[in-house]
């Protein structure tokens, strides 16, 4: 996920993040060259441990945000934070592998302000017979391999499972990469109506 194509895909995601930004999935901070520097701050998540140390020589090299990135440990599925609370969110490459993916996208949804703005760039299920087929026979082994990453979700349609207006979507395959792996969707959705309060 590192490769050279990503770069120009991050930079157009990551240039409609604005005020307090969420990133879920934030993993080792691959995302964070190219955050602009007039965001208020990012609370950083991620459900590893481990990745805190990897994350923090990113953070470093990046003098611009100082003082700006929160890194907090915590599940997609179960965000610790109030409903209505960010402007943005964040995913990239990472809704693939969260284990219950609709309750993470109802959070999401949930920690949102109304009119915020939820980016993203995630792979998924291939409206391609042959290359689905692919997908469905890899994913069961790919688990395995990929810490948790399912090639075969239908990310448009998960997402469209919330109240949002859909500003854009574009679908692709990236160059380069086999198929059942290199379908992407691409996109912005805003959070319409009122946040429910969390129990």
């Amino acid at each position: 996920m590192r490769q050279a194509a990503f770069g120009p895909l991050r930079e157009s995601v990551l240039a409609q993040a604005s005020g307090e930004v969420l990133e879920i999935g934030f993993g080792t901070g691959a995302n964070l060259p190219f955050y602009a520097s007039h965001i208020r701050w990012v609370a950083a998540i991620d459900p590893n441990p481990g990745m805190v140390s990897l994350a923090r020589p990113q953070i470093s090299q990046q003098p611009r945000l100082a003082g700006r990135i929160h890194w907090i440990m915590a599940s997609g599925e179960a965000l610790p934070f109030l409903t209505d609370s960010f402007d943005s969110v964040v995913s990239t490459m990472t809704l693939c592998s969260v284990p219950n993916i609709s309750s993470a996208i109802q959070e999401i949804h949930r920690v949102l302000k109304p009119g915020g703005k939820f980016v993203f760039l995630e792979h998924g299920q291939s409206p391609d017979d042959s290359v689905r087929r692919w997908q469905e026979w890899l994913t069961p082994y790919w688990k395995h391999l990929g810490d948790g990453c399912h090639l075969n979700r239908p990310m448009a349609r998960l997402i469209h499972a919330q109240s949002w207006t859909l500003l854009s979507l574009t679908n692709f395959y990236l160059p380069g990469v086999p198929k059942p792996f290199a379908y992407f969707y691409q996109g912005c959705a805003v959070k319409t109506g009122k946040g429910q309060n969390r129990d």
